[in-house]
């Protein structure tokens, strides 16, 4: 079961088509990959990135010494003049085209060829497309369906009646509890928890009575979920994470959660159960919820926010408790300017005494 990747060499004007740019200038040779401008040798582009804003000062100086030393074989850039000795790129998004083009490079994980480890264990009720890819130490339970292109890279476990849809990849260590649903085109990676318990516990005045979970978790197509990541089961019905959704490390998703779609997740946000994410919205990192409450499509948390309560549609919260960004920004300013008033006053009266 041997990795194998396409020759992905171009030319530049083959990456100018590619990012559907203008080239300006010629390149010293074939593009073999990407890499930031400082580090760039002749053999890989890179991206310039100033801000329009910015044409003067020591962050615009830092740039241009960038740009200007760089030994990139081709530059993507948003406005240029021809350069002499220097191939250039121009493209509306630098940045966007720069992941394109390492995508084109760098296309995914390895894709191993089709068929089931010698040390992998499969239940013969369990449905594997001979597309599919099972790989060492692997083990695939009862009633389990993967479809056509999916891998299971080393030491994953699916449970009992999952579903993996076509080319979804898995990588070491990821484990899914039965009755989970992956979609297309998805990429797990090392160690996460899909499916697990949720926290369902009922006092009875002794002792904590746990409630069944009996739901399962439900992903849509093209999402990608970081190392270390637990979502747990729904109680009843579905813990859901919607279509092209992002998730960072070390995330823990409450169970009945509900994730719309293009939604960022930041590492080690932390979600109770049954928080609503609309369509959009972003979680900055160490954002926290709590449960039965909804953010609105678009929103946006500060890294370090804590929303105990619904947040509006296209709103910026920030703090614990979360509010406004703007009133948070406010209220650390005035904080700042009392204590250092304060701290005035302070020495202000030790050197006034005797």
């Amino acid at each position: 079961m041997e990795p194998s990747q396409p020759d992905a060499i171009l030319s530049a004007e083959e990456v100018a088509e590619l990012v559907g740019g203008r080239l300006l200038g010629e390149a010293p040779g074939p593009i073999r990959g990407v890499q930031e401008l400082t580090q760039a040798g002749p053999d890989q582009a890179s991206f310039f990135m100033a801000d329009p804003g910015i044409r003067s000062g020591a962050a615009h100086q830092r740039l241009a010494d960038a740009f200007a030393r760089s030994r990139a074989g081709l530059i993507l850039v948003a406005e240029a003049e021809p350069v002499p000795g220097r191939a250039l790129v121009v493209v509306p998004r630098p940045d966007l085209a720069a992941a394109r083009l390492s995508q084109h490079f760098h296309p995914g994980p390895p894709r191993y060829r089709p068929g089931v480890d010698p040390a992998a264990w499969v239940d013969p009720q369990a449905e594997i497309d001979p597309k599919a890819s099972i790989g060492p130490g692997c083990v695939v339970r009862a009633g389990a369906k993967i479809a056509s292109g999916s891998v299971l890279s080393a030491n994953v476990s699916v449970g009992e009646d999952c579903r993996i849809g076509e080319d979804s990849y898995f990588h070491p260590g990821v484990r899914l509890y039965a009755g989970t649903r992956i979609g297309r085109q998805c990429e797990i990676h090392a160690n996460c928890v899909i499916g697990s318990d949720g926290f369902g516990y009922i006092w009875d005045g002794s002792r904590h009575q746990k409630m069944p979970q009996i739901g399962w978790v439900e992903i849509g197509d093209q999402v990608e979920i970081g190392a270390l990541t637990a979502i747990d089961r729904g109680t009843f019905g579905a813990t859901v994470i919607g279509s092209g959704t992002v998730i960072d490390n070390q995330v823990q998703i409450g169970h009945n959660c509900r994730i719309g779609r293009a939604v960022v997740i930041c590492g080690q946000v932390g979600l109770a159960g049954s928080t609503v994410l609309e369509d959009g919205v972003v979680l900055g990192a160490r954002a926290g919820t709590g449960g039965h409450l909804t953010v609105g499509r678009g929103a946006q948390l500060a890294g370090g926010a804590g929303a105990l309560s619904d947040v509006p549609s296209g709103a910026r919260w920030a703090g614990f408790p979360a509010w406004p960004l703007s009133l948070e920004m406010r209220a650390r300013a005035w904080l700042r300017r009392m204590v250092k008033k304060k701290e005035t006053d302070r020495r202000g009266r030790s050197q006034a005494e005797p």
